[in-house]
């Protein structure tokens, strides 16, 4: 698949917009469906079967990718457990 030369959102440095993008509003609703969170569950496993091939490779320095992948995941979950449900 060829790249369009443009950046991700997920590329770009954290907190840095482009001039034609706005904030988002801190009052949006979203929904996720069942299937849409058990692909989110799968990507969170896949990041911590990393994580423990990191940690089993016992290699000091992995460390801080460990405690990262650790606390990216911890964080995705988090966010998922306190969204808020909204009625259909």
């Amino acid at each position: 698949m060829a790249h369009s030369g443009r950046d991700r959102p997920r590329d770009r440095e954290r907190g840095r917009r482009t001039d034609d993008e706005e904030a988002p509003s801190p009052h949006r609703v979203f929904r996720i469906t069942a299937a849409d969170r058990q692909q989110i569950a799968k990507s969170l496993r896949y990041i911590d079967d990393a994580r423990r091939a990191l940690e089993h490779q016992q290699n000091p320095d992995n460390r801080e990718i460990i405690r990262e992948l650790r606390a990216s995941a911890d964080h995705i979950y988090e966010l998922l457990n306190d969204l808020e449900e909204i009625d259909g």
